[in-house]
């Protein structure tokens, strides 16, 4: 089930990420271009957006226990939407317009989304993030090993047969 919820949470997350990214690059265009300061209330509102995405792609790849289904599917969103703007770049311009679209496809002309698409990609590549937090208390190499055999017959020092029988 974690890996269902997981899988869709990681198709809203690609959006996400693009929209948020591409409403920070108009902002940081128009403070460059009007040579302003990011200490400005539009700078630091902008530095916050921009702050907010990088917090949400660390917290997404970064811990051990979370599905890799979230940040594999949003990183396989991200890298086919780059696939698509590279092969057929019209069908881009199809999509309705929501606000932070127009950076977003600045960003994605550039191929900036590939990067973060194969960054996000990677933890699912990691075999023990498969594993749930479950399997991690099973059971020790030696509690293994002590259940697979009697203890009779790990006793094969006669003398030591002889101590214990007697």
């Amino acid at each position: 089930m974690r890996h269902f919820v997981g899988f869709i949470a990681g198709l809203v997350l690609a959006p996400v990420l693009m929209l948020g990214t591409g409403w920070t690059l108009p902002r940081f265009v128009d403070l460059s271009a009007t040579g302003q300061s990011i200490v400005t209330a539009q700078g630091m509102v902008a530095i916050g957006a921009g702050a907010f995405v990088a917090l949400l792609v660390a917290l997404v790849a970064v811990p051990p226990r979370l599905t890799p289904m979230l940040p594999g599917i949003a990183g396989l969103s991200l890298v086919g939407i780059t696939a698509v703007q590279v092969l057929r770049p019209g069908l881009v311009d199809r999509v309705p317009g929501v606000p932070g679209l127009e950076g977003a496809t600045t960003l994605l002309e550039i191929g900036a989304y590939l990067p973060l698409g194969l960054l996000l990609f990677l933890p699912m590549l990691v075999p023990s993030r498969w594993t749930g937090p479950a399997a991690a208390q099973g059971v020790t190499e030696e509690e293994y090993f002590d259940g697979l055999y009697d203890e009779d017959y790990e006793d094969t020092d006669p003398e030591r047969r002889r101590t214990t029988r007697a």
